[in-house]
């Protein structure tokens, strides 16, 4: 079972806590320098003579550092020059230890951080691509989802929280050393701010074009994961017609795009980091220049001692207003993938409940299609069809391809809304029912079956999660599905791979009608399942779907009429109407468009 309990902790409270720890490990840090002074000063012989006298107490700095002097020249004077630095060396190691326990510290805050924002932005990605419409996946490649739903999640990861991790650190850390600088040398501090301005000037103009290059570079690289998934999935299409060749010209040219546009892109990146280092070289050394004339020249108190530690402070600002100078090339990259990612979540959700829909967990007289139209992309497929379907009845849809019975059913079951009219269940519209109430209703079994790489018992079970191990059987024989699977490798703990690919197409297909049998609902949906069987498979199948359909209301679409000659009504639709309807014998009788798709068929 999975433990989701380090993620149950709010956001805001991260905040804090890496800021508390930041400010100690900066704290610390900053004594580990000043500390250098006395250890060189003792190293290279200052005469510590006298005494100093006890301090008052006051919250500053210059009381701290009196009370450092006054124990360092107490211990000179007691025990020597070498306990002295034996004690400042002590100091030191544990001030260092101190420090990267509470850099420690602040990183894991940020690693619960990271894992919780990854956490809850692809479980919200994912729940939105599930609550979508049909039409919205119908509108958008898969490719195009898979990219947002990794790479672009990933992207945040790389580079949003990495630029948060700087802007909660590395400005303090700046603000705190500038402070110290400021303590020891004026002069020398202000003198060194005459380059950030410039440093910082030059990295935003070499950061100003990446937004842009990186919405292209996201944009080619979708284009490439979708046509990779569809020649993939097709695989079996591009052999058979030796279109390989094709093919891999096709993916050479998204390649290539995408090859020199990435080029551009960690070009003007990766040219941030040199000239940052450059610049901050260039300071150094003329920062040692000056802070050498002025100490030769008795400009200033800053000891040579001091100086040399005031540059070893100096060159560990350099890191962070490196990072701070490049956060702004990592947050163009980032905002590009929030973009994409928050277009995904502001995303309307065509097809969800009302405020006030009802649940509904039975079906007791009759669904009625009330002069309903459905137009899909500006094209008519439904117009002003009515159809009265009771309970307990099997009635058929029949038409020729594009008649428009899929997008029938696919409105009863609320993948579409209406344009016009309404569908109701029991005299309730299904759009005052709550989605997962009337799904529930509802049995499905397509001809495009689709399994998961998962086991014979967990694809049964999709509809029924909690079902036993008896009710997973027992849905297996009705649905002529047990004995082959007790003859597969591990029998219902079998895996059957991506698709169903270790299955043939009638046993998928027994599978995804034991997996209707098993959720139990009322209405069945029987979408062409046995279109694209061979005879034998359709025998069994056909066995198993009878089997079902007993005391069920059943809608059946098929190709096939040999299939539904017993139905209680036959429903033909041509062009999104119905042309006419009744038993197969009626409409054999009326001679009209049903005789002759029977004719067609040489149906005896």
């Amino acid at each position: 079972m999975l433990r989701l309990v380090p993620y149950a902790r709010p956001l805001h409270h991260f905040i804090p806590e890496y800021v508390v720890y930041t400010l100690f490990g900066i704290i610390f840090g900053l004594v580990n320098f000043a500390l250098l002074i006395p250890i060189l000063d003792l190293l290279f012989n200052k005469q510590f003579v006298g005494t100093v006298p006890h301090p008052t107490f006051e919250f500053t700095v210059t009381y701290f550092k009196d009370v450092f002097y006054y124990n360092l020249y107490s211990i000179i004077n007691e025990h020597g020059k070498f306990s002295a630095l034996l004690f400042v060396c002590s100091i030191v190691g544990v001030s260092v230890v101190l420090t990267n326990f509470f850099r420690y510290m602040a990183v894991r805050v940020l690693m619960r951080l990271r894992l919780r924002v990854m956490y809850r932005l692809r479980n919200d990605l994912f729940a939105k691509y599930l609550h979508q419409s049909l039409s919205y996946h119908h509108d958008h490649a898969k490719g195009e989802s898979i990219m947002v739903l990794t790479a672009e999640v990933q992207e945040i990861e790389s580079s949003v929280i990495n630029s948060l991790q700087v802007l909660l650190k590395d400005p303090f850390i700046v603000i705190a050393y500038f402070g110290m600088l400021m303590y020891w040398s004026t002069k020398l501090t202000l003198f060194t701010l005459i380059f950030l301005p410039i440093s910082g000037f030059i990295i935003s103009r070499l950061t100003r074009s990446l937004k842009r290059l990186n919405y292209f570079s996201q944009d080619t690289l979708s284009t490439l994961i979708s046509f990779s998934n569809e020649c993939l999935y097709g695989i079996r299409q591009v052999q058979s017609f030796t279109a390989e060749i094709l093919m891999l010209r096709k993916f050479e040219t998204i390649n290539d795009n995408f090859s020199r546009n990435s080029k551009l892109l960690f070009g003007k990146k990766e040219l941030a980091p040199p000239i940052s280092e450059v610049l901050g070289v260039i300071t150094a050394l003329t920062l040692i220049l000056f802070g050498g004339y002025l100490i030769l020249t008795g400009k200033t108190n800053l000891t040579g001692n001091g100086f040399i530690a005031y540059l070893a402070l100096y060159t560990q600002m350099i890191q962070p207003l490196k990072n701070i100078s490049q956060t702004s090339s990592n947050l163009q990259r980032g905002i590009a993938a929030t973009e994409r990612i928050f277009r995904l979540k502001d995303a309307e959700v065509e097809i969800k409940d009302k405020r006030d829909a009802i649940e509904k967990n039975d079906f007791t007289k009759e669904v009625s299609i009330n002069n309903i139209s459905f137009a899909y992309t500006n094209k008519d497929v439904i117009k002003h069809l009515s159809l009265k379907i009771p309970e307990g009845k099997k009635i058929a849809l029949v038409g020729a391809s594009g008649s428009g019975k899929s997008t029938l059913v696919d409105l009863i079951c609320r993948y579409y809304d209406v344009t016009n009219g309404s569908i109701t269940i029991d005299g309730v519209d299904v759009r005052d029912i709550k989605l997962a109430s009337l799904r529930n209703l509802i049995g499905f079994v397509s001809q495009n079956t689709f399994l998961f790489n998962d086991t014979i018992a967990n694809n049964i079970a999709l509809g029924k999660p909690g079902a036993t191990e008896a009710e997973i059987i027992e849905a297996a024989k009705i649905a002529n599905a047990h004995e082959f699977i007790m003859h597969t490798e591990y029998g219902y703990e079998t895996n059957i791979g991506e698709g169903g690919m270790k299955l043939s197409g009638g046993q998928r297909q027994r599978i995804a009608i034991a997996r209707a049998v098993l959720k139990n609902a009322p209405i069945l949906v029987l979408d062409e399942a046995t279109s694209s069987l061979d005879t034998e498979s359709e025998r069994l199948v056909q066995d198993a779907i009878n089997n079902m359909m007993q005391g069920r209301t059943s809608i059946v679409i098929a190709h096939r009429l040999s299939t539904v000659r017993n139905s209680d009504e036959i429903v033909v639709i041509q062009k999104g109407e119905i042309a006419e309807f009744g038993t197969h014998e009626n409409l054999i009788a009326k001679g009209g468009i049903y005789k002759r798709l029977v004719d067609l068929q040489v149906v005896k």
